[in-house]
C-alpha cells in the first residue's frame, strides 16, 4: 500500500452459510482503528475501506439465520479494484458444490494474489485458497477437525495443523476461529505498524492487558540457509553472537551468509539480531514491570545503556516512554 493512501482496502470474500464472527468481529476492529487513528498517531490514515463480496451471484447468508449486505465479487463497482487484503471467512458446511460454484470467484481471488494483495483464509475458509492454488507447495494451517479431508484433497499442501496461524509469500491460513483476530491484528499491524497493531491488541482488549502480543510467524524466504540462521538467532538471540560464529554454526562462509541473508531480508544477520532482540525487549516492557536493566539482560542487551540508546533509535521513544505510552498504562 502506498503510504500516502489515506484508506486500506480490504475485501470478504463470502460464501454461502458463513460463519458470521469471523466477519464481523474483525470489521469492527477495523472501523475502531480508523475512530482512533489519532491516537495511534497515523498521519495519513482515515479508515479501512471494507467491501463485503460473495462469492456467486445467488443471495448468501450464514448458517445462523445471520445475514449481511454483500455484492457479488464481479459487480462491475468492484470487480476491477486492487485490494489490500482479501479474506475469506470460516464456512459452516463446506462442500464441493460450494467450492465448484465459487470457481470464478477463485480465479478472481488468485489474481488479487497475483497483482500484490495479501490473501487470508479462516479454518474452514482456507478450503478456498488452497482450492485457488494458493497453496500449492506451501505450507499451510487448518482446522483439526477438517485435516484429513484437506490433505486428501490437496495433496501439494505442507499442513501443519498445530498452528495457530501460517504465513507464506502473503497467504495467510488460520487453525481457529480465535485466531481471527490475529489476522486482523496482523493486518494492522502490516499496514500500519507495530505501534497501530499494539494498540489495537490492548485497547479493544483481544488480549489481557498484561499479555505479550503474539510473534506472529515469518514466512519462509526461500533460501533454507537463511531460514537457518533466523531460526539460529531467534533461539539464541540472549547470547553472544557474532556473523563468524553464525557462519560456522551453518558451515558456510561468513561472506556467503551476510550476502545471501541480505539479499532474503534487506538485512544482515546482526541487523537482524538486533532487531530480535528489541522486539523481545517491547515484549516484556508491555506484559511486565520489570526493570529497564533487567530488560536490558533478557534480551540480550550489554548494560541498560546500551538498550536505551538502540529502543530510542528503532523506537523514536526511550524505553520507559514507550511503556508510559501503552493504553493498558493510562
Amino acid at each position: 500500500m502506498d503510504k500516502n493512501q489515506s484508506s486500506i482496502k480490504i475485501a470478504y470474500l463470502i460464501p454461502d452459510q458463513y460463519w458470521s464472527s469471523t466477519v464481523t468481529s474483525a470489521v469492527e476492529v477495523f472501523h475502531g482503528m480508523a475512530l482512533s487513528a489519532r491516537t495511534t498517531r497515523q498521519v495519513n490514515f482515515n479508515r479501512f475501506e471494507i467491501s463485503l463480496l460473495r462469492t456467486t451471484r445467488k443471495n448468501i447468508s450464514g448458517f445462523s439465520g445471520f445475514k449481511v449486505d454483500t455484492r457479488c465479487f464481479a459487480d462491475p463497482a468492484v470487480r476491477d479494484i486492487q485490494f489490500d487484503a482479501v479474506v475469506v471467512p470460516s464456512v459452516w458446511e463446506l462442500s464441493g458444490v460450494n467450492l465448484k460454484e465459487s470457481r470464478a470467484a477463485l480465479d478472481w481471488l488468485r489474481d488479487q494474489h497475483e497483482n500484490g494483495s495479501i490473501i487470508a483464509g479462516l479454518v474452514t475458509g482456507v478450503f478456498y485458497l488452497a482450492e485457488a492454488g494458493l497453496l500449492d507447495g506451501r505450507e499451510a494451517t487448518i482446522h483439526w477437525a477438517s485435516v484429513n479431508m484437506f490433505k486428501q484433497r490437496y495433496p501439494n499442501v505442507k499442513v501443519t495443523p498445530q498452528l495457530q496461524m501460517v504465513e507464506a509469500d502473503r497467504v495467510i491460513t488460520t487453525s481457529s476461529t480465535p485466531a481471527t483476530f490475529d489476522v486482523a491484528i496482523l493486518l494492522i499491524q502490516r499496514f500500519l505498524g507495530d505501534r497501530a497493531a499494539e494498540f489495537a491488541s490492548h485497547y479493544f482488549t483481544i488480549r489481557a492487558k498484561d499479555a505479550p502480543l503474539p510473534r506472529f510467524l515469518e514466512p519462509s524466504c526461500n533460501d533454507t540457509l537463511v531460514d537457518a540462521a533466523r531460526d539460529a538467532i531467534r533461539l539464541n538471540y540472549s547470547a553472544e553472537i557474532s556473523l563468524d560464529t553464525l557462519a560456522k554454526q551453518l558451515n558456510v562462509t561468513a561472506r556467503t551468509l551476510s550476502r545471501r541473508f541480505v539479499s532474503a531480508t534487506g538485512h544482515n544477520p546482526i541487523q537482524y539480531l538486533m532487531k530480535q532482540r528489541l522486539n523481545i525487549a517491547r515484549s516484556l516492557l508491555q506484559s511486565t514491570d520489570l526493570q529497564i536493566q533487567q530488560i536490558a539482560e533478557q534480551s540480550g542487551f550489554g548494560s541498560a545503556t546500551v538498550f536505551c540508546r538502540n529502543f530510542k533509535k528503532e523506537f523514536s521513544q526511550t524505553p520507559s516512554e514507550y511503556r508510559e505510552s501503552l493504553p493498558s498504562r493510562r
